[in-house]
């Protein structure tokens, strides 16, 4: 299958249709793939993303249990307060007090409540999981519970990508074809007439069911004859518009420091843009040669400052960021990498290594390359290790001088993690609280920050 569109009478081809460009490049969508499952990510990424909506049913009900459940949602409206809006009969409710809420639903009112993800810590780091596979703007999680019989939103379409994941009851879809090809965010499916022809999907979701619904195509619900809750994940997604405002933004940077751009325009005497329209054309055959010419170092530049973008901050890990309670557990510490914080270690010379992450580097210093290349092959490719395992790969090097310090700093500047992980028994515990006033001073020894 082959997809293809026009920009100015030139053919784009669509990169997703490429075989083995899928399979090289996307094959770490972990995430992705389990809640397509049993339904293919290399078919899907081929034939509906973008382009066509797709029922996927489930072989196991509790598949999206473990991100939300009905318990999160009585534990979100008691202890959180969110923001949240009732729509009933396409019209959404006018806010009311919480003691309310429990008669809305009782009325039948549908409960949405945006950025879900924002409260919870297992189904936050779903998203930024996904939005790191994906690699676009933003990804947000809705919530949606609906009562039986009742349609909340009228048909509209959506300008991004929309997964719905039941997670309980059943809820009836359908899903119609776009009338407005790839719509931006600031237009609305009001300012737009429906479709009028049949949908191409009407479908019934269960539990563990996954609806994709891509940019555009119109779409409404109605629950079935049991209450619904079901969790919507927003992929909102990179448009051309983006590297057009982001180009304009950095070419008049440059080129507004030319004269020709800095000089007044031609005179129009009584209305004669003659000499304008000359002028201007020479202007815009400047600007189309430095494009030209820069071309590929502007696309490259484009490319690195969106990958900026979806970069999460660091995890926050207190007290230990601060400088304060390493390691109570001994020997037994877990310590882990920071999650969502892509780490690159590069040789710097010959004794040297920089340890990069998007918002600082860390340069070793005094420490044996071979030291370094231990650290990196095991602290940097497994998911956790404990201070004992670190002793085992580098016997030769003192825990108290080295090992300690090193792995403190790394904690401090946030590359690092130390995770809860009991001990068996407490005497088993050393005490290493002797090696910590040297932190310190020793520290800086090992690591140099730079660059921050």
């Amino acid at each position: 299958m082959k997809s293809e569109t026009k920009v100015f009478g030139v053919q784009l081809p669509w990169c997703f249709h490429s075989k083995n460009l899928i399979n090289s490049r996307y094959i770490m969508m972990k995430n992705l793939k389990k809640i397509l499952q049993p339904y293919s990510l290399d078919r899907f990424l081929c034939e509906n993303w973008t382009k066509q909506g797709i029922v996927i049913p489930s072989e196991h009900p509790d598949k999206f249990q473990d991100l939300f459940s009905w318990q999160d949602l009585n534990d979100l409206l008691n202890y959180h307060k969110p923001e949240l809006r009732f729509v009933k009969d396409g019209e959404v409710l006018p806010p009311c007090e919480p003691r309310e809420w429990g008669k809305r639903c009782k009325e039948g009112a549908s409960l949405a409540i945006d950025h879900v993800h924002s409260h919870f810590p297992a189904l936050a780091d779903f998203t930024w999981a996904m939005q790191e596979e994906i690699g676009h703007s933003a990804i947000h999680a809705n919530i949606y519970c609906s009562w039986p019989s009742h349609q909340a939103f009228p048909i509209h379409y959506d300008a991004h990508e929309v997964f719905i994941m039941q997670i309980d009851g059943q809820k009836e879809w359908f899903v119609f074809e776009d009338t407005f090809k790839y719509p931006y965010r600031d237009e609305k499916s009001d300012h737009h007439k429906p479709p009028e022809g049949k949908p191409y999907i009407n479908c019934i979701l269960k539990p563990g069911d996954l609806l994709y619904i891509p940019r555009g195509h119109w779409h409404y619900a109605i629950a079935r004859e049991e209450p619904s809750l079901h969790l919507t994940l927003g992929i909102r997604c990179f448009t051309g518009r983006d590297a057009l405002k982001w180009l304009l933004e950095v070419v008049q940077k440059n080129l507004q420091k030319e004269e020709a751009w800095r000089q007044n325009l031609p005179l129009m005497p009584h209305g004669n843009t003659d000499d304008l329209e000359s002028y201007t054309e020479r202007l815009f055959d400047s600007f189309i040669t430095v494009l030209d010419r820069e071309k590929e170092n502007l696309a490259h530049q484009f490319a690195v400052s969106q990958a900026k973008t979806v970069v999460r901050g660091p995890e926050i890990s207190l007290p230990n960021q601060a400088g304060f309670g390493f390691f109570e557990q001994g020997l037994d510490t877990l310590l882990r990498q920071n999650k969502f914080q892509k780490v690159k270690i590069e040789r710097v010379g010959e004794t040297g290594y920089l340890l990069q992450t998007p918002k600082k580097q860390l340069k070793f210093k005094d420490l044996p390359p071979a030291v370094v290349d231990i650290l990196v092959k095991n602290v940097f490719s497994q998911s956790a290790f404990t201070i004992r395992d670190v002793t085992y790969w580098l016997p030769e090097c003192d825990l108290d001088t080295q090992i300690l310090p090193l792995l403190a700093g790394l904690v401090k500047e946030g590359i690092l993690v130390e995770d809860v992980f009991p001990y068996k028994a407490k005497e088993e515990k050393p005490d290493l609280s002797h090696g910590m006033p040297k932190l310190h001073q020793t520290t800086d020894k090992n690591y140099a920050v730079s660059n921050q």
